[in-house]
């Protein structure tokens, strides 16, 4: 099965390769048989890089018109653009065999919470906007807006969802890979709720102290590394591609 990569904003399109590759010795997608190839990241905001991915598939299909259909593997926003492909283009759902998202932050993030960080890390203001959890393109992407729900801490209040949200297509095989660090209802970035879609999205939640949001893809960053401590290594990656793999092959996870 043809295997696209999506990265997530700031994200190099070549760390995606640890996924494919392997390293250290450890396997990636490419030894469990898959042929995998990486949709080019961008600076563009999210629904011109559905666009932009719409026309990267037509160019996979004119050179490779036998891989279709293709499964699809998006990381953080990554992940809303292979499944706002879905939702931008139903009539060609039928090229897409599966989507699989890992941290996908799908009820977006409360970014005056963490917009500074966004900042330092040089991410646009447009795609802040973008990821907001009242955002037009969020509510767009699911069919709803939400409301502001108080919690135990005054100062935060939790986003929920008004209504049921638009999921994928009826049938489409999906599934939303999350992760969990000590003690928190995320993985250090993304709440379990957006990850999931309110837990409305097959899931599989990978709770660990090492499933950081950037260490999923085994990727360094000095700027996560002081704000948050998250640390590149070995510990969680390759856990996603064993949970991919048997996904692809219709095997059940957990």
């Amino acid at each position: 099965m043809k295997v696209v990569l999506v990265p997530g904003w700031h994200e190099n399109s070549d760390h995606m390769r640890t996924f494919i590759d392997g390293r250290h010795g450890i396997d990636g997608l490419a030894a469990y048989g898959f042929d995998c190839t990486i949709f080019p990241g961008g600076h563009d905001s999210l629904r011109p890089r559905i666009d932009r991915f719409a026309q990267f598939l037509d160019g996979l299909k004119l050179r490779e018109p036998d891989a279709f259909p293709v499964a699809t593997i998006g990381y953080s926003a990554g992940g809303l653009v292979n499944r706002g492909f879905l939702r931008a283009y139903p009539e060609r759902a039928s090229e897409i065999a599966a989507t699989i998202q890992i941290a996908a932050p799908n009820c977006g993030l409360i970014s005056n919470y963490i917009a500074n960080l966004m900042r330092l890390m040089w991410i646009p203001h447009q795609v802040i906007n973008d990821l907001d959890v009242a955002s037009p393109f969020l509510t767009w992407l699911n069919e709803t807006s939400g409301t502001w729900i108080p919690t135990d801490n005054p100062k935060k209040k939790r986003w929920k969802l008004s209504r049921r949200p638009w999921l994928f297509p009826e049938g489409h095989r999906t599934l939303a890979i999350a992760g969990r660090l000590a003690k928190e209802e995320s993985d250090g970035v993304i709440l379990l709720d957006s990850a999931t879609l309110e837990h409305q999205l097959p899931e599989v939640i990978i709770a660990d102290s090492m499933a950081n949001h950037l260490n999923l893809g085994a990727v360094f960053d000095i700027v996560a590394f002081l704000g948050r401590g998250f640390r590149a290594n070995d510990k969680v990656w390759h856990r996603e591609v064993e949970i991919i793999a048997r996904f692809l092959r219709g095997e059940t996870v957990t």
